[in-house]
């Protein structure tokens, strides 16, 4: 009897266990699943019962796949019962027709993950996601196909670009929503679109929500955000979508937060979409930062006397690595750290428990550990022992057949060479003999822009206004503007940003004509493994008379430790200028510790080899770097508050 008795114990304490750890998956195979929206009694109904989420944004593509279970168990440790993600369609579909859902896009095996872990999903599948992402998440191309199209409206060639790729991807999240067995219990319709500078295109927002309940059912919670201005509400308006929220401690109060919300939408749950743990930063302004005591305390009161479900905005923010940052402008940075609980590398900071403590009082903690800081590793110098101009790489690209080479009367932008993200080589002869020094005009640079003639290397910059410079040039001479595309705008009135030469180019009075134009090969996998065969062929350099003119590429190589496990890291390029780094063909982003605020690039330790295998380093530098040996270090601290030139004393 006493046996018997202890076995039937163990068992409910076994399912008891089993169904607080994972409830998503614990559920996912019980029958008559529903997820509604109870809006008499302002609240969420989960198959029936009163529900209400606690959860944070993570969004899996500035996350390496490697690391995505940790985040995820580090989110449901600290009380989280959900996760909210956008999608991002510019990268899942970076050519028309063309999707991609693998590695760090595999959207699917991270809806997997968070069912297995237990977290419910938000899913924000835009078209639009701002995210500050390059072209607020939306395909570059789409200038390409009509270079006057207008996003986020009613436009033909847009609508039937979202379209074709949302009839590509709501069927392939059909399966995973809470109805069907899996995690995903709401689904955001466009993304803070009261805030798109009056367009205010009702019958776009009717597609969309037309389109989302065709792929998803009528029975799908479909909701919209903004933040808290009755304009902002009236001018997203549309039938069929739950009104929610975003604000941080610093904004709007949350009693002015919630009377918006029902001034729009009189009943339902109150529900803050974004709630800010900081804000995302940019380069050449101060790192920001918000009173983490003040973020919790407001937390606590939108549970306890608003009944609210909140979500964390970021959770962990996460990196924007290869060329994927936005542009506000000034350009967003590689780090999108956002003052998150999980830092840029996913360790748990001050926040982070703080929240966790908050959150027990609202939700059950699940058993087991609590997350700690994972170690760094601290890889000290790393020389850089071979390099070559970028004229010198262009040419064996060139030579190789790599590139393709575009003759135009007139300079054409990236987005009709097709050359989405990076640079680009915009190049003429000067037909005439000009006055010297003249002055060199171009009123349209998109968004730094190298010119380079034997006498003369000097920098346009539309983020600072530089539209011309005085060159010294000669009849016959080659002139050459370099220009650097530092992101697309993610969020504003226009949203519709083409890059790199988009006016005409003087030359004192005369405009120039007869354009060579030629993209820098570093966006695709090949064209990285093609760069490292090139630089790794290259003689060692010497000394002090061998280093290339800028813009150049520098290449090394490194060995982890003997018996030293592959470790998160930092790549520090204080003393260098401006550029990118590449460790073993993966694009870790842009540095510019010159202009901060963030210094080091995150270096996650899934890229490294373990000893004895050797790891490479690129470095693309277009401005400076340090005299006599050429040498960065990976060092075991991140630093994204260093220090900003010529900021005025507070």
């Amino acid at each position: 009897m006493g046996k018997t008795v202890f076995s039937a114990l163990l068992a409910l304490v076994f399912v008891a266990i089993t169904s607080f750890l994972s409830p998503v998956q614990g559920e996912s195979h019980k029958s008559n699943r529903s997820f509604v929206v109870d809006y008499q009694n302002d609240r969420f109904l989960k198959d029936g019962e009163p529900f209400r989420y606690v959860s944070g944004d993570i969004h899996y593509f500035r996350i390496p796949k490697a690391f995505w279970r940790d985040r995820l168990h580090k989110m449901k440790m600290a009380g989280l019962n959900a996760l909210q993600t956008y999608v991002e369609w510019s990268g899942h579909e970076p050519a028309p027709g063309k999707y991609y859902f693998e590695e760090n896009y595999d959207l699917e095996t991270f809806l997997k993950l968070a069912q297995e872990v237990g977290l419910y999903v938000i899913l924000r599948p835009g078209p639009y996601i701002c995210a500050e992402r390059d072209n607020g998440g939306l395909p570059y191309w789409l200038l390409r196909i009509n270079p006057q199209m207008k996003y986020r409206t009613s436009d033909n060639t847009y609508l039937k670009a979202v379209d074709s790729w949302l009839d590509h991807l709501l069927p392939m999240v059909v399966p995973y929503l809470y109805k069907n067995g899996g995690p995903i219990i709401t689904v955001q319709v466009e993304n803070e679109y009261g805030l798109y500078g009056g367009v205010c295109d009702k019958r776009y927002m009717k597609h969309l929500v037309d389109k989302f309940q065709e792929h998803l059912g009528s029975d799908t919670v479909l909701f919209r955000t903004d933040t808290p201005e009755d304009r902002a509400y009236e001018c997203d308006r549309v039938e069929g979508t739950l009104v929610t929220t975003d604000f941080g401690p610093t904004k709007a109060t949350i009693q002015q937060a919630f009377d918006a919300v029902k001034r729009a939408q009189a009943h339902g749950p109150f529900v803050v979409t974004e709630y800010y743990c900081g804000r995302q930063d940019v380069w050449s302004l101060p790192h920001d930062k918000v009173d983490k005591r003040l973020i919790v305390d407001t937390f606590e009161k939108i549970m306890s006397q608003y009944n609210g479900s909140v979500n964390f905005y970021m959770f962990q923010g996460g990196t924007n690595y290869g060329f994927t940052n936005g542009n506000r402008p000034p350009p967003q940075l590689t780090s999108y750290d956002h003052g998150s609980p999980l830092s840029e590398s996913g360790d748990p900071t001050d926040l982070y428990y703080m929240i966790r403590n908050a959150t027990a009082k609202f939700l059950p903690l699940p058993p087991g550990p609590i997350p700690v800081p994972a170690p760094k590793l601290d890889l000290g110098t790393v020389s850089l022992t071979r390099s070559a101009s970028l004229a010198e790489a262009m040419d064996w690209f060139r030579s190789h057949g790599y590139i393709r080479t575009v003759l135009a009367e007139r300079p054409l932008t990236f987005e009709e060479l097709d050359h989405g993200f990076g640079f680009v080589v915009y190049r003429t002869v000067v037909p005439f003999r000009p006055k010297s020094p003249s002055l060199l005009t171009v009123s349209g640079i998109k968004d730094r822009g190298y010119v380079i003639t034997k006498m003369t290397r000097s920098v346009l910059s539309d983020d600072e206004k530089i539209y011309s410079t005085p060159v010294v040039a000669a009849q016959g001479e080659n002139l050459t503007i370099f220009v650097e595309n530092q992101g697309r705008q993610n969020y504003g009135r226009n949203n519709h940003d083409p890059k790199g030469i988009i006016s005409s180019v003087k030359l004192g009075r005369a405009i120039l004509t007869n354009w060579t134009m030629e993209g820098v090969p570093l966006i695709s996998k090949e064209d990285i493994v093609r760069l490292d065969q090139f630089l790794s062929g290259q003689a060692s350099v010497t000394g002090r008379g061998n280093e290339p003119d800028v813009p150049a590429f520098f290449y090394g190589t490194f060995t982890l430790p003997r018996g030293q496990a592959p470790l998160d890291t930092f790549f520090d390029p204080t003393g260098w200028g401006k550029g990118v780094a590449i460790v073993n063909g993966f694009n870790l982003g842009r540095y510019w510790p010159a202009t901060g605020p963030q210094v080091t690039l995150y270096v996650p330790g899934s890229l490294l080899r373990p000893y004895p295998e050797q790891n490479t380093l690129i470095v693309f530098e277009t401005e400076a770097y340090p005299t006599g040996a050429q040498n960065v270090r990976f060092v075991d601290k991140p630093n994204v508050d260093g220090p900003i030139p010529n900021q005025p004393s507070q």
